[in-house]
């Protein structure tokens, strides 16, 4: 059943099956089996040890605060996520202040730049405050990273990172 189907939903149906949790229950059977399941489209659950793992520019915006979290540890600072929702993602302690960070990834080219968003898109685009955040950490699509305060880029609601070359953070190894 599992070879001749197209898609896991298609495979749980033929089994009488509807819910999530029993999809869920089908792919673990299937992987705990062995079973050669690559054509159903596994995505993210279908990766295996020694190979077919890798990270996926279509993921940056779910990973952008994890991977500005570990720049900021690398480099020896603390770092910390609201309890809260609010304006900023995270606080970073550096040197003896505390640094509000928002968090922007972008996967939208412009010509030969990167084009990032820095208002939110709710109901209505809106910009930052200044009294809101103090700095933007951005990692577009080649995962370079850049590191841009809030005064230099405050009222814009979008930016191409070509023209902010000097705020790119190096890169690590």
């Amino acid at each position: 059943m599992i070879a001749s189907a197209e898609t896991w939903t298609a495979a749980a149906e033929e089994l009488g099956l509807r819910r999530e949790s029993e999809i869920a229950t089908l792919k673990g059977h299937a992987s705990r089996l062995g079973l050669d399941f690559a054509h159903l489209g596994a995505g993210r659950s279908g990766a295996h040890h020694g190979g077919g793992i890798g990270p996926e520019i279509a993921y940056l915006d779910r990973a952008g605060s994890l991977l500005a979290a570990g720049w900021f540890a690398l480099c020896g600072n603390d770092v910390s996520w609201p309890l809260e929702p609010s304006r900023y993602d995270l606080l970073v302690r550096i040197g003896n202040g505390i640094r509000r960070v928002q968090v922007k990834t972008t996967t939208t080219r412009a010509g030969r730049t990167w084009k990032v968003y820095l208002s939110t898109a709710h109901r209505e685009r809106r910009t930052y405050d200044p009294d809101e955040i103090d700095d933007f950490f951005i990692i577009d699509g080649d995962l370079a990273y850049y590191l841009i305060p809030v005064s230099t880029v405050g009222g814009l609601h979008a930016i191409h990172l070509s023209a902010y070359g000097r705020y790119r953070l190096m890169q690590l190894p």
